[in-house]
């Protein structure tokens, strides 16, 4: 095998062996797409190579020329000769921390923003799969879910580098078969998608058993994924048949930082309802994602866009969301009145009740949900309130004068929430109203009556301080 360079980055050489091209195309060929592969493997490309520029700058930082070659399970990187126990270790972490902070963070940060959230439903409703969400996708994954699996305590990996630093060869190896066995395990159990994972640990669990007992018998083990990198700028290639094993007493083998592995063993988790991948990577879309996704295209106004998103979803979502389309559509009313009736709490935004007001049904909905009896008069309630931070603030009044009407606890709070809601409506004289209706029904909180923001213009009014001397 050739070490010659194939390109330069930053003045270190770097070599991309067949390999590497031949398993990232693999593990891509599952999306189907010609054009989505392409992506996949220029994402992996740019990735594995800032990790690997990751350990490289750092042995730059320590005084090293290093050089980079990529192969069939990820990338190594090789250096002039040994570091110290400090260096070596920042050396390996530097790696995997790049590619997160360089890459897997801001990918991730721009995937979940609002500017990622329009990416990915345009992505979803124009049927084009060549686009940037899947790129900020497969980097996100790539950068972050790899970079972790490579901070397992498994040699070659990063992780496994920094294990050996600290208890020596042959304990790190113990550790890499039986960490490497267990991952492998676990990630066989859990999906199709993972078996690459599986093979992956499972191999390096095997090698470094068979190195751990070669060892013992006094046979030379060299380290596993021996590979020949492109010369090092001023000190010669790192080659596999110039190293002597580690631990033996002799001159300790240039230095070599172990490469990513080809799968993440993990899959990844959304901390909250968020589009997580495109739906040519998924299939149907998952129902959190999907709701994510109308809620979005219901702020924009793009009802047939919410429900060509619906159709494409692989599960049930909220009836919150069903309803709010079809209000949405000018089909009434029913199905938001069943949503509060099965979830008296209400939508966990304010969307449905934005939709509400903005087609003129706010008022109608709540008299709807007041005739359903206590459970709809909590709903009728939350609605208000939706509305009122929704900056619906007239359809927010009129409710509330409903809500007032229906119910008799917490008449005085109801009260003092429609004059706000006047108030920010801009009619003063009817809010001041209802700040006497509040203290007729008990309200008793002056420091609210004196420093409430909504209530800025009622306290200009002439009226103002005979209301307001009723609390004395």
């Amino acid at each position: 095998m050739s070490a010659k360079a194939h390109f330069h980055v930053v003045g270190i050489p770097v070599r991309v062996e067949p390999l590497f091209w031949i398993t990232a195309v693999l593990l891509g060929y599952g999306y189907g797409d010609a054009r989505l592969i392409l992506m996949w493997v220029v994402v992996v490309l740019v990735s594995v190579l800032v990790h690997e520029l990751g350990h490289a700058v750092a042995l730059k930082a320590f005084g090293q020329s290093s050089s980079i070659v990529l192969h069939g399970f990820g990338g190594m990187t090789f250096s002039q000769r040994r570091l110290d126990r400090f260096r070596s270790i920042a050396v390996s972490l530097a790696g995997p921390f790049a590619a997160i902070a360089l890459l897997g963070i801001p990918a991730l940060v721009l995937r979940e923003s609002d500017w990622g959230n329009e990416l990915a439903i345009d992505y979803v409703l124009s049927g084009d799969v060549f686009g940037l969400w899947p790129i900020l996708w497969f980097a996100a994954w790539v950068n972050i879910w790899w970079s972790i699996a490579n901070l397992l305590p498994v040699r070659p990996l990063d992780g496994g580098n920094v294990l050996t630093e600290l208890v020596g060869v042959q304990p790190a190896r113990i550790a890499s078969v039986v960490v490497g066995a267990a991952v492998a395990v676990y990630a066989y159990t859990q999906a199709d998608g993972l078996r690459y994972a599986a093979f992956l640990f499972g191999f390096l669990a095997f090698i470094n058993l068979r190195e751990h007992r070669r060892e013992k018998q006094g046979a030379r083990a060299p380290s596993a994924f021996d590979v020949e990198g492109p010369a090092v700028p001023g000190g010669g290639g790192a080659r596999p048949d110039q190293r002597s094993a580690p631990g033996h007493g002799r001159d300790r083998p240039p230095e070599r930082r172990g490469g990513r592995p080809a799968r993440p063993p993990v899959r990844p988790v959304d901390p909250e309802p968020s589009p997580s991948a495109p739906e040519a990577l998924l299939g149907d879309l998952d129902p959190s994602a999907a709701e994510s996704m109308v809620w979005n295209q219901l702020r924009r106004g793009d009802v047939p866009g919410a429900r060509r998103v619906l159709s494409r979803t692989g599960g049930a979502v909220s009836p919150f969301a069903l309803a709010a389309v079809a209000l949405a559509a000018g089909e009434g009313v029913d199905a938001m009145v069943r949503a509060y009736l099965d979830r008296p709490g209400g939508p966990s935004n304010l969307v449905p009740a934005t939709v509400a007001a903005d087609r003129g049904e706010a008022e109608h909905l709540a008299r709807r949900l007041l005739s359903e009896g206590r459970a709809g008069a909590e709903a009728a309630a939350g609605l208000q309130t939706h509305l009122h931070y929704a900056e619906r603030f007239a359809a927010a009044a009129e409710v509330g004068e409903l809500v007032h009407a229906a119910v008799s606890a917490g008449r005085a709070q109801t009260a003092f929430d429609t004059a706000c809601s006047w108030a920010r409506a801009g009619d003063a004289e009817r809010a001041l109203g209802w700040v006497a209706v509040a203290l007729d029904d008990g309200f008793h909180v002056p420091r609210l009556l004196d420093g409430e923001p909504d209530l800025a213009a009622v306290r200009e009014l002439p009226a103002w301080s005979e209301v307001r001397g009723r609390l004395g």
